[in-house]
């Protein structure tokens, strides 16, 4: 019988995140996620085949929480200023994960800030939509 499983998946890359938050993308390894979460490399091949799919977990999880602050800027009395003040409120409280969406040029995908300014936009015109009634 194999050995239980101690972490899921999502705690994998809620540790790969925080290494992110802190060190960088780059600092996102086996060795480092592993020491976070106090355990071997090994449970971190359980769910995913390379580091550059945990990186792309890593994106994601950063992307969700880029849309956290700009679905936050979008309550304010006037959306698009406040879409903007948490644009800048993100870069400053998570350096580490706005250089990730906005400043990484050499990674796999050299477009990832325009793919992030349009998720901006796409959920601005969600919203304003929804709150307008208006027809998309």
């Amino acid at each position: 019988m194999p050995p239980k499983v101690k972490f899921q998946k999502e705690e994998i890359v809620a540790a790969a995140m925080d290494v992110a938050q802190k060190k960088g993308i780059d600092a996102v390894t086996a060795r480092e996620v592993a020491a976070c979460l106090g355990v071997s490399t090994r449970p971190i091949f359980t769910y995913f085949d390379t580091m550059e799919q945990l990186k792309d977990a890593v994106y994601d999880a950063a992307m969700d929480l880029y849309r956290s602050y700009v679905e936050r800027g979008l309550e304010e009395p006037v959306p698009f200023q406040g879409i903007w003040r948490n644009f800048l409120l993100f870069a400053r409280e998570e350096p580490e994960l706005f250089k990730l969406l906005f400043l990484n040029t050499s990674g796999k995908d050299p477009d990832s800030a325009i793919k992030a300014l349009h998720e901006s936009q796409e959920l601005a015109r969600e919203s304003l939509t929804r709150i307008y009634n208006m027809d998309a």
